[in-house]
């Protein structure tokens, strides 16, 4: 399963067919113009999907810190947990960029990773310790809705004009904040303890837009 099907999902679709009034049976007109209307909609509602907070740079005691890897991650600050991650966020940010510190080792000191069995022979960084999707990004939701209008030519021949509206609402959904540590400028970064000491940059900011703004769109097909 995958991380965006692990995201909770609540999804309601509707197809209504209105009821037909008294008057288009009494005239040709108003049947034309008043029956055989049909409208539907889905509404989309679900929650974020997971953040995966990785550091590029990170690594370097297995070859991995080459700024374009994914596969290592930073760690959590001195004292900083998932909860405190998502608390006390700068204005502009998704998440607290200062809860998280990249995992650095200095010459002579144990390398995490290697549970106390390696030593660090010069400074370098390791591959971090939090954990995978940590997080959840933003939520997400949507409407969806179509009017369709079929006017019979005869009795199993009409014309059909559909017109559909997707993100009706023209809600904006964000997607993901940026969630690569290496986002933060070198100079942003303490080099002794990884800790963020500067501008944290983009990361932990959301940068882009998840889905489409409102599209409409119009249909006339022929039914035989």
């Amino acid at each position: 399963m995958s991380d965006f099907d692990r995201a909770h999902r609540f999804v309601l679709g509707r197809l209504w067919h209105l009821p037909q009034p008294t008057f288009p049976a009494k005239s040709r007109a108003g049947r034309w113009l008043l029956s055989d209307w049909q409208v539907a909609g889905i509404i989309v509602a679900m929650s974020g999907v997971p953040i995966d907070m990785t550091d590029s740079n990170a690594g370097s005691f297995y070859g991995f810190a080459n700024g374009v890897n994914t596969l290592t991650r930073p760690n959590y600050a001195p004292g900083a947990t998932r909860r405190t991650a998502t608390t006390n966020v700068p204005a502009g940010y998704f998440f607290n960029p200062f809860a998280f510190a990249r995992p650095t080792v200095r010459a002579g000191q144990p390398i995490p990773s290697s549970n106390g069995t390696a030593i660090a022979g010069a400074a370098g960084t390791d591959i971090g310790s939090v954990g995978r999707n940590t997080l959840r990004g933003p939520r997400q939701s949507s409407v969806d809705f179509s009017v369709i209008k079929r006017f019979r030519v005869a009795e199993a021949k009409n014309l059909e004009f559909r017109a559909e509206f997707f993100n009706l609402l023209n809600h904006v959904n964000s997607a993901n904040p940026n969630s690569n540590f290496n986002a933060i400028a070198a100079t942003g970064i303490d080099p002794h303890t990884g800790q963020v000491i500067g501008d944290p940059g983009d990361f932990g900011r959301v940068i882009s837009t998840s889905g489409n703004p409102r599209l409409i769109q119009f249909a006339l097909r022929f039914n035989y």
